[in-house]
């Protein structure tokens, strides 16, 4: 499981800036400091920095997994659907 974040950053911006960091947060579906937080592991990723490059591969395998849990998830309600449909819920295939 993922370390709770529980650090604070904090850091002054101008108006236009903040502008422009919300908007483009809100276009990426993302809040302000997963979009901020992404760009500055990124950024550091660039410059070679591999303590940046484990903790963005966690997340990433993290979401991943995820997203394959929802969809087996819904590949069995899926199926149960399909049984109780077809009236063969309980009724093993030979």
């Amino acid at each position: 499981m993922a370390a709770a974040r529980s650090e604070l950053m904090q850091f002054k911006v101008t108006p236009e800036e903040r502008r422009v960091i919300e908007n483009r947060a809100d276009k990426e579906g993302v809040s302000v400091s997963d979009y901020v937080r992404g760009c500055v592991l990124m950024e550091m990723i660039l410059d070679g920095d591999f303590e940046a490059l484990k903790i963005v591969a966690r997340e990433v395998g993290r979401k991943t997994l995820m997203g394959m849990r929802k969809k087996a998830d819904r590949l069995a309600s899926l199926a149960e659907e399909t049984e109780e449909i077809s009236g063969r819920k309980g009724v093993k295939e030979r």
